[in-house]
């Protein structure tokens, strides 16, 4: 196979492989060229199967780049999110080989609170689908201890399953609250969302010290109200959200001058009954994809 089609037919699998690791679009682009680049010099005749070598190499740079970034997320201002990304991005891309899977900003929060190697077998084996033996050799680990680790990581996931985005009443219950939002912030009332919150709804903000968030997890229903409705008096929604998928969901965005300052998604119980978590980022540096893609702002 030549390269150009190894490449078409393995970036979706390396990209989504390093974002859920990385939870950073950004860091993930850069580890898939690197992998590349190192790829293209190798004799490939010695190479019995591609997608498990190019799954190795992704997940090890991996694992390297959050070992020496530790500190830098241990000394991180406030809660520490992913970056969301816009559908947008995904379907504005003409080669085929930038085409991205959808991967839910909620389970992409999940398996940020594994640890690496939690994290890099867990998603080999539930996401690739490769099989102990090769995660073994991939990870220079033995099968019973990826075993081990595997049902440890899957437990601390509990119930979530990276589910189909846009799947049936998942998409209904969602674009249910972003209707209800886009009321309730046009004319600053936020109590009829309550019946959509979770009583231990928890809000997470993620300023990174950049712009103002709230340091720490507004905990509760009256908090997360509360929250929401000092903002607007403060004037912070003056410019209005706009509905937008997030990570193939449905999603809010606020803008300031023009620019995209706030992107909202939201975690819902298993059974879609009740939002258990709203997670808002606001962080510029992890605003990056709306603002370079969004119709009407520059880079």
């Amino acid at each position: 196979m030549l390269l150009d089609q190894i490449y078409a037919q393995y970036k979706p699998m390396m990209f989504g492989l390093a974002y859920r690791m990385l939870g950073n679009a950004a860091d993930a682009e850069d580890i898939v060229q690197d992998v590349f680049s190192h790829f293209m010099g190798l004799d490939r005749g010695d190479i019995v199967n591609e997608k498990a070598y190019l799954a190795k190499m992704t997940t090890n740079r991996c694992i390297n780049l959050l070992k020496s970034s530790r500190r830098q997320r241990e000394t991180y201002t406030g809660p520490w999110l992913p970056e969301p990304m816009p559908d947008y991005d995904m379907l504005t891309r003409a080669d085929p080989a930038e085409r991205r899977e959808n991967i839910g900003y909620a389970y992409l929060v999940l398996l940020q609170r594994l640890t690496p190697l939690e994290r890099a077998i867990y998603i080999a084996k539930e996401t690739l689908g490769l099989e102990y033996e090769d995660i073994a050799e991939m990870l220079g680990k033995t099968e019973v201890s990826c075993r081990k680790t595997f049902s440890r990581a899957r437990q601390k996931m509990g119930p979530a399953r990276e589910d189909p985005a846009g799947a049936g009443p998942r998409t209904e219950m969602q674009e249910r609250f972003v209707e209800a939002f886009l009321r309730a912030s046009d004319m600053g009332q936020f109590k009829p969302l309550l019946s959509l919150l979770k009583e231990e709804v928890t809000l997470l903000s993620d300023g990174g010290g950049k712009t103002r968030a709230a340091l720490n997890p507004i905990l509760g229903v009256k908090r997360v109200c509360a929250f929401f409705e000092g903002l607007y008096a403060k004037g912070s929604f003056r410019e209005g959200f706009e509905p937008v998928s997030v990570n193939g969901e449905p999603g809010l965005l606020l803008r300031r001058n023009g620019r995209v300052s706030m992107v909202l998604t939201v975690d819902w119980e298993p059974d879609l009954s009740r939002i258990r978590q709203i997670f808002l980022v606001v962080n510029p540096d992890k605003l990056r994809l709306f603002n370079q893609n969004s119709p009407g702002t520059g880079p």
